[in-house]
């Protein structure tokens, strides 16, 4: 009976995609509902059962961390139709968590529930959110730039675009522009040029002004024009009051700011 409890909820992960966000919080709730459907046709509490005890907190462990792992991988201020959703199943869930000692009965029937709303309402949240991203293509792809801290940056400006927050992409996206340009200088050995009189480097905005009329770094066109506009989403992502960055503005800006971090990274 427990058998065929766990084949019908995991049914709910064969109609998802390949690479389904919910498929642990499910596969964890299936494994503790048929611990609870074997409690029920046996008359015992799963909590003070000396076999399925420690198995089922287990299992309960491993529904709150799937829970939690989607909350990261969801946050509200990205997310806030899937983040709605799991603000939704958050009390069923605890009720759940603390059901060991009530009646298995009422166990499984809890659990039917959230897995309704897991499978149906939360899936489809997620689903309609990756098709309005357009999929998890990244912003810039990372192999333009050789792994270490730069390319840390710019995963993160990936992950920030494929998740829909457009302005931490642009914040970020604004530090690696900084960045390389002050690496450019140093690699030709002229980083005098972008220092002030306290032998700090000068803010961004003059940093794009010497880096275009800089000779030895012979930028292209499309490099010269693609730093301001950079800068500017950048700016208007931090201290912009009443204005956002949108992905369709970062993706105006996506070829020429490939081009640009590229040619500056080499």
């Amino acid at each position: 009976m427990a058998t065929k409890q766990s084949t019908n909820i995991t049914s709910h992960s064969a109609n998802a995609p390949e690479h389904d966000p919910t498929a642990n919080l499910l596969n964890a709730l299936s494994t503790l509902q048929g611990f609870a459907k074997t409690a029920a046709r046996h008359g015992f509490k799963l909590g003070s059962h000396n076999h399925y005890a420690v198995k089922a907190s287990e299992c309960v462990t491993e529904v709150r961390r799937a829970y939690l792992e989607l909350r990261s991988e969801y946050p509200a201020d990205c997310f806030p139709a899937v983040a709605k959703q799991l603000d939704a199943i958050e009390e069923p869930l605890s009720k759940i968590e603390q059901g060991l000692l009530l009646s298995p009965r009422e166990l499984v029937k809890s659990i039917e529930r959230v897995c309704h709303s897991v499978g149906s309402d939360l899936r489809v949240a997620i689903r309609a959110k990756a098709n309005n991203q357009g999929g998890n293509e990244p912003f810039i792809t990372p192999e333009i730039l050789q792994p270490g801290v730069y390319r840390k940056v710019l995963d993160e400006a990936n992950r920030c675009f494929v998740q829909g927050c457009p302005n931490t992409c642009a914040a970020m996206l604004r530090r690696l522009v900084e960045s390389l340009i002050i690496e450019a200088f140093e690699a030709n050995g002229i980083e005098a040029k972008i220092r002030d009189g306290a032998g700090e480097y000068v803010e961004l905005k003059a940093l794009i002004g010497k880096a275009i009329a800089e000779q030895a770094l012979r930028l292209t066109r499309n490099t010269r024009n693609a730093l301001p506009n950079l800068k500017f989403l950048g700016d208007l992502s931090v201290h912009a009051r009443r204005n956002l960055v949108r992905n369709d503005d970062l993706k105006g800006v996506r070829n020429d700011a490939r081009s640009a971090i590229e040619e500056l990274a080499s």
